[in-house]
């Protein structure tokens, strides 16, 4: 059974997540609410680092390639590598879909946006107080494809960390092609769903709506379709919709980068 991290006044956080931009998000939060966090892309990085530290929150998404949220959860349970009063699943499905997955388990869930009265909860129960976000009113700029009040209040308020990770977005939508068009090749239309299932979690997080939408879309045409045509065309969609998001991404900072130049 593993004690509370009572050494050290920033306690220790560990996000599992296989979705780049999600695990960057949640950990950017949590890093504003004062915690040190580690990051893991999959259960086998999470394990061997749960053997490794003492974790006082560990967040699990719920779909993740090989083992998804609830199995990794039930090893690091069996092996004292966790408490069950530590561990959340995180996730953009509905909580009936979830239960389902997790019979036998009764963990907490974390919604995608993350949901700041239950990581504020959490937090004044367990673990070290911390500020609140800067709240100094000034105008939000406008990135045509994104909604930017909705995308800061995701982010629990805290900009500097939305505007950290929206400057990854072309790199990773790049990523997301890449992956997603050879999976299309190999007609492997499980990780293709899954694969749609996290840029579908990082776009609600990052205020990209349309993205979303489509993405969703995308999901489901995954799950209900054994034909790659109509698969191949809601990605053609997502595709377009991520390079065109992209490109403003980029033109935006580029504006950002260049009034600083010029101090």
């Amino acid at each position: 059974m593993q004690k509370m991290n009572l050494t050290c006044d920033r306690k220790m956080a560990l996000v599992v997540d296989d979705d780049e931009i999600c695990r960057c998000v949640t950990a950017e939060i949590l890093e504003n609410l004062g915690m040190e966090v580690d990051l893991a892309p999959d259960a086998e990085q999470a394990v061997s680092m749960a053997k490794a530290n003492i974790y006082d929150l560990l967040v699990l998404d719920l779909y993740m390639p090989s083992m998804n949220g609830p199995e990794l959860a039930e090893i690091l349970l069996e092996n004292g590598l966790a408490t069950e009063d530590r561990v959340f699943l995180l996730t953009g499905e509905e909580p009936d879909a979830v239960k389902k997955m997790h019979a036998g388990l009764d963990l907490p869930i974390l919604r995608k946006p993350l949901e700041r009265a239950r990581i504020e909860s959490f937090l004044s129960r367990q673990l070290a107080e911390t500020q609140p976000p800067d709240t100094e009113e000034h105008e939000t700029p406008h990135i045509e494809g994104f909604d930017i009040p909705r995308a800061i209040a995701n982010f629990m308020g805290y900009e500097s960390a939305f505007f950290n990770i929206l400057r990854e977005f072309p790199d990773y939508g790049a990523k997301f092609i890449s992956e997603y068009a050879s999976y299309l090749r190999t007609k492997n239309f499980k990780e293709c769903r899954r694969l749609a299932h996290s840029i579908r979690g990082s776009s609600l997080m990052i205020g990209a709506t349309e993205l979303n939408m489509l993405a969703m879309e995308l999901e489901t045409t995954c799950l209900t379709s054994s034909d790659i045509e109509p698969v191949k065309a809601s990605f053609k969609v997502v595709e377009k919709k991520i390079l065109e998001a992209s490109e403003n991404v980029k033109k935006h900072f580029q504006l950002i980068d260049n009034d600083w130049a010029e101090f």
